[in-house]
């Protein structure tokens, strides 16, 4: 920053010294002066606006299995680590590994199916939980959220999102641009699977993978044979979440420093002031929801949730903060309570004749 300033005084120098002779007045002195100032701020700015930006967007590096937990406690990193284990207890080999290619990028996932000896007596047969990962994650990282599911019967698909190995991609795309990748995901699913496709869908989403969930749910295309989203720790928006992230910043310096990284959002990865968010779509949502989220959440807010819960439209919808739980940690801190109270709300949409089975 200190070469960009130094930079930016020379070059306002440059433009402006000339064109004083030695008998300049005060008055255009201090306007000049003032010129080089604000030009070194903008430029200031714009680099700050270009760090939050690749902040944001930067691809995670390092193990596909794993992802990257670097903003959240070691707690969670420790926890996380026994999920290397339960893939290896879930992935028998019946997994099928499934691709497609959506902007030129290959977008990957594993289906897993459900355990054949759950499926036959099980209420919850013929479904699939396509359970999203969060920020920076992969996919890998929720085969602890997956395992209920297949033990009470449900099959599970985990994609890898753009900017998430295996997937291709070179920015992270937060959720927000890119949902209808799930979309084309369940139409895979049923062109691979063919007969034996799921008949219903139910999508899980933490974090950014939550955000991603409910910003679907207000697509007029949101397919018919989803019959319940979860989302735990989701946030509001892009912006929202921007902006609780930098708001130990100085006003001075945090507004522009947005104002520009929302410009690189806009010039580099194609977003709009009117594509949707997860509080928009929410508010136009039909199909039942149920909102979680850690009352000692720091990274995305519990008001966050609370603001979601509030707009949702659904008919069918339900609100549980978990205390003391931090961030991506509700399963941890609730324990059986957590897979419990899930499959209790997809059960009640089955039993309330949202789905027939």
């Amino acid at each position: 920053m200190a070469c960009l300033s130094r930079y930016s005084f020379l070059l306002a120098q440059a433009v402006f010294v000339p064109t004083v002779g030695a008998s300049a007045p005060p008055w255009l002195i201090a306007l000049i002066v003032v010129g080089a100032v604000l030009l070194i701020f903008l430029w200031f700015e714009l680099s700050l606006g270009r760090v939050l930006f690749r902040y944001a967007t930067k691809p995670p590096e390092g193990n596909e299995d794993q992802g990257s937990r670097a903003y959240v406690s070691e707690e969670t990193v420790a926890y996380f680590a026994t999920a290397q284990q339960v893939k290896e207890e879930l992935l028998t080999g019946d997994e099928i590994e499934l691709e497609i290619v959506r902007d030129g990028l290959k977008l990957r996932g594993v289906y897993i199916p459900a355990c054949i000896g759950s499926t036959e007596l099980s209420a919850f047969r013929n479904g699939c939980a396509i359970v999203v990962h969060g920020w920076r994650d992969a996919s890998g990282s929720r085969i602890l959220d997956a395992k209920p599911y297949i033990e009470a019967g449900i099959s599970v698909f985990l994609p890898s999102l753009r900017g998430h190995k295996p997937s291709e991609g070179k920015r992270i795309d937060i959720g927000c641009k890119h949902y209808d990748d799930l979309f084309v995901w369940i139409d895979e699913i049923n062109k691979r699977l063919g007969e034996d496709a799921p008949e219903w869908y139910v999508l899980d989403g933490l974090s950014m993978g939550a955000a991603t969930v409910l910003t679907a749910t207000g697509d007029v295309r949101f397919p018919d044979n989803v019959i319940a989203v979860i989302s735990d720790c989701g946030f509001t928006s892009l912006i929202d979440q921007g902006k609780w992230l930098t708001r130990g910043m100085s006003p001075i310096l945090r507004g522009p420093a947005l104002f520009f990284s929302k410009f690189f959002f806009y010039f580099a990865m194609g977003y709009r002031l009117n594509d949707p968010t997860a509080l928009s779509a929410i508010a136009r949502a039909s199909v039942p929801i149920f909102i979680i989220h850690g009352s000692e959440d720091v990274f995305v807010p519990t008001w966050m949730s609370q603001k979601l819960f509030d707009a949702c439209s659904s008919e069918l919808k339900e609100y549980w903060v978990v205390e003391g739980a931090q961030h991506a940690l509700s399963s941890f801190v609730a324990g059986p309570e957590y897979p419990k109270r899930k499959l209790a709300f997809i059960n009640q949409v089955i039993a309330d004749n949202k789905y027939e089975s």
